[in-house]
């Protein structure tokens, strides 16, 4: 028993018709959809045609009858929608509301981030995106600095960094109450002229303190000869940080640390404590331990690293604060 009339649901799909005229075998020209031939369902008067027998679809948008339909006789074709291509949306045109949520996970991230990554050098309010725990894993951001601020004590915070280019001397701003203790560290200091020693001077807001008399130092050297020796003086212009001597030669340079206390007390003076290394211009290895400090009280906001003689050819100077809890 055949079946005559619309299909079932038919008011749910999309239909083209068309009319026969007893010798084209296609009756409707181009289909408005891409389709297949079991794609759609073929009527002719209401009468369904059998799909890969009485027609078929080819190039997804010609229908072609066996036999042309005769002269007069309707033409409906209904596109079923399993079959039917779904287009693909124009450029932007998807919102936000339109993704499910949860619908992008961490292996689309990484196919639309990895792409556009770049090396650069990360600031302490530059962002990242992060799971909280404490609210159902739900995705938010934080700075680096909140991850600074979450490691709490012990942290070594960079207050700057300088870096020489035949420089007279370099000077770190910055020293304030936020640390009792701040680590200062020259590395790959390069001289322009031989003998140079490194040397040290402390200031604030008015500059670097120059006077006369305003520092006491101390300081005591090992060498790779195995001579020794110490030194120091109750009242000068400057912290001696080595009796280094260094050379400008290839592989000559040196390098080292201190550590300033109490720069921002006003009960109790400025003190500082460190080390040289380097390569004498005499090809000889120096190890000098040195001790300093200011003879009167002053809230200290920059220190300055610069050499007895001569510039700095090349080098870093750079200052961290030290958090104790």
């Amino acid at each position: 028993m055949a079946y005559i009339g619309r299909p079932l649901n038919a008011g749910n799909l999309a239909v083209q018709s068309g009319t026969g005229d007893g010798s084209d075998t296609t009756p409707i020209a181009t289909l408005n959809y891409a389709t297949t031939t079991n794609g759609i369902a073929v009527y002719l008067d209401g009468v369904r045609q059998l799909a890969g027998t009485d027609y078929n679809v080819t190039s997804q948008t010609t229908l072609t009858f066996t036999t042309a339909p005769a002269n007069g006789v309707g033409v409906d074709v209904y596109f079923l929608g399993l079959e039917v291509s779904i287009p693909t949306p124009a450029d932007s045109s998807v919102s936000t509301a339109k993704i499910a949520n949860n619908a992008v996970d961490e292996t689309k991230l990484k196919d639309a981030l990895i792409g556009d990554f770049t090396d650069v050098t990360v600031t302490a309010s530059d962002t990242f995106l992060y799971g909280d725990a404490t609210d159902s894993g739900n995705t938010k951001r934080d700075t680096v600095q909140g991850i600074l601020d979450l490691a709490g004590g012990g942290a070594w915070t960079l207050i700057g960094t300088a870096v020489a280019s035949s420089s007279a001397s370099l000077t770190i701003t910055g020293i304030s109450s936020t640390y009792d203790t701040y680590a200062c560290v020259y590395a790959d200091i390069k001289v322009a002229t031989d003998g140079a020693g490194p040397r040290i001077r402390l200031g604030d807001s008015s500059g670097i303190d120059t006077g006369g008399t305003d520092y006491y130092w101390c300081g005591e050297h090992v060498k790779s000869d195995s001579s020794t020796g110490s030194n120091g003086n109750a009242g000068t212009d400057e912290i001696r940080a080595g009796d280094v001597d260094c050379g400008s030669a290839s592989g000559e340079g040196m390098g080292g640390r201190f550590f300033i206390y109490n720069p921002t007390d006003t009960t109790t003076n400025t003190i500082l404590c460190g080390e040289t290394i380097g390569v004498t211009n005499a090809g000889i290895l120096q190890l000098y331990r040195f001790g300093g400090g200011r003879k009167a009280v002053i809230a200290i906001d920059r220190v300055q690293f610069y050499l007895n003689t001569g510039n700095i050819a090349s080098g870093r100077f750079s200052v961290y604060g030290i958090a104790h809890a």
